[in-house]
């Protein structure tokens, strides 16, 4: 008897913790929808409005930006430079605490001046609950080494 209910604790606890990996991947992917939405419609507002007030983008150029407005003004000038479209695929993503982690892949394709060229790399986020919102807490970004 007593092993029935330790076995059946075990598979509740486990099941949770799947449970649990499962959102943490889902609210990534649909936060990652987000994301790409507002930067294909080149609204970098939008963008800097799904980090936190305080939030902060290190960016793949090694800037460090902090607050709303340092971000937008950063990613609209890269939309400005051509990168208008943006791919993000999620690759893994867990819960810690009240807090969504997420890391990935992104790529960026260019139009205009940088027409034909792509620049991409790998990505990790923090996303926190704002309201009924997840925002970014802390974005790190790298580019990809030119093949």
């Amino acid at each position: 008897m007593m092993i029935r209910g330790v076995i059946a604790l075990f598979l509740v606890i486990v099941s949770g913790m799947s449970a649990s990996a499962q959102d943490a991947k889902k609210a990534a992917d649909d936060f990652a929808t987000k994301w790409v939405t507002a930067y294909n419609a080149g609204d970098a507002s939008a963008l800097a409005g799904l980090f936190t007030a305080d939030g902060v983008f290190n960016a793949p150029s090694g800037a460090v930006l902090k607050g709303r407005e340092a971000i937008a003004k950063a990613l609209g000038g890269r939309i400005k430079a051509g990168w208008t479209k943006e791919i993000v695929t999620t690759t893994d993503a867990g819960a810690a605490g009240n807090a969504v982690w997420a890391a990935g892949d992104y790529s960026l394709v260019g139009s205009g001046e940088v027409e034909g060229k792509q620049s991409g790399g790998h990505f990790g986020w923090v996303l926190v609950r704002d309201g009924d919102a997840w925002r970014i807490a802390m974005l790190t970004a790298n580019a990809a080494p030119p093949k």
